[in-house]
């Protein structure tokens, strides 16, 4: 009853804030459209592709075979959950959210299980950390790895302790791991199971990969809307953090507000910092993607959005706590001072930031990576052949 009275006032609010000020609307719409079409969709679109290939030929089942040993003492989960945790690793949430609730309808994992799954599967795009934050908004692809590896640090602490605490949700507590495929033969289990062809994979990878990044496209929007709307009053009670309403609600749009913000103010250790909070927390549309493909199956959020808290947090500490050695290591790779190592370039590296796009590079990399492909196809058919 509560929930619904919410979310009748939310959609009321915002109704009434469109009439009364479309052009606030517009122009919030017009910006995620920017965010969206000249930096996410060019950025991902290659690597989405490629992750489906990496599926479709079993990739993905071979590296969960070697992760089983992990999936199975660690995280107290059956060998079969590596592969979601696998997909969100490799090409961000949802990815990792569908596979979960297939092993629940399988019964292969209880629901106390699926819902730990979810949570540890829920992590950012590492190639939108790396390409569009790190290369493309700081000009700098070491701030990606930076906040890519505070990320991976925290989940991976946070994953083993909260499955001790919560390993009582398994009927024994431990998996049989033995007799499991080897790589190869566990990749050629997983192009078994899929069983398409070479030219169904390519146009499936395509429709599949643009379909999610116009659902991404749309939280984008959404988000940039409800935050011009709120932007006033939340800068009233934080106005030296103009970019708040945005990392609650969007990582996207947060981490290139966070971004903008540590470049005018010169807050890059803290911006950093922030960044890795804002994606491991994944904002209300990341939660509500996951909400989208779990309403049915009993999956509470309440859990879920605690986890994400805490794996902000942890990242953020994280993050601050490996920026000094970090720092120091890159600093004697490339010959230059500690101080200046990560620093040298930012001074103007947003300074044009309204003709950043991706475009060119992202239409030479599927290029690239289609003609990569075609090659190794026609290989393995005329080895298979001999």
């Amino acid at each position: 009853m509560h929930k619904t009275i919410l979310i009748a006032v939310t959609m009321l609010f915002l109704v009434l804030s469109v009439v009364l000020s479309p052009d606030v609307a517009l122009q919030a719409s017009l910006s995620g459209i920017t965010i969206w079409w000249d930096l996410v969709f060019p950025g991902l679109l290659p690597f989405f592709i490629l992750y489906e290939f990496m599926l479709a030929f079993g990739l993905i089942h071979g590296f969960n075979a070697l992760l089983a040993p992990f999936i199975t003492r660690f995280l107290k989960l059956p060998p079969d959950a590596g592969i979601p945790l696998l997909m969100s690793m490799s090409s961000g949430f949802p990815t990792g959210v569908e596979p979960a609730i297939k092993l629940l309808q399988d019964g292969r994992l209880s629901l106390q299980q699926t819902q730990r799954l979810l949570a540890y599967s829920h992590l950012p795009n590492p190639v939108f950390i790396i390409v569009i934050i790190g290369a493309g908004l700081f000009h700098l692809q070491h701030y990606g790895y930076i906040i890519l590896l505070a990320i991976w640090l925290a989940a991976f602490a946070i994953m083993f302790v909260h499955a001790q605490l919560n390993s009582h949700d398994s009927a024994t507590g431990k998996f049989q791991a033995t007799n499991r495929p080897y790589f190869i033969e566990a990749m050629r289990l997983g192009q078994q199971l899929d069983g398409r062809s070479f030219g169904r994979v390519l146009g499936d990878s395509v429709y599949s990969s643009v379909q999610k990044l116009f659902i991404v496209g749309g939280f984008i929007i959404f988000a940039s809307v409800i935050a011009a709307f709120i932007h006033p009053l939340i800068n009233k009670l934080l106005p030296g953090l103009p970019f708040v309403e945005q990392a609650l609600l969007e990582q996207h749009i947060g981490s290139i507000a966070i971004a903008n913000w540590a470049i005018e103010q010169h807050h890059i250790i803290a911006a950093l910092a922030l960044i890795a909070a804002c994606l491991s927390f994944t904002g209300v549309s990341g939660m509500l993607q996951v909400s989208y493909y779990s309403y049915s199956h009993g999956i509470r959020l309440a859990p879920f959005l605690r986890y994400r808290i805490v794996h902000a947090a942890a990242s953020f500490v994280v993050l601050l706590i490996i920026w000094k050695p970090l720092s120091w290591i890159f600093g004697q790779l490339l010959g230059m001072p500690e101080e200046t190592a990560f620093v040298q370039r930012t001074a103007h590296a947003l300074a044009d930031d309204q003709q950043l796009n991706l475009w060119l590079p992202s239409i030479l990399l599927c290029s690239s990576a289609a003609l990569l492909i075609a090659l190794t196809h026609l290989w393995y058919m005329r080895r298979h052949k001999s």
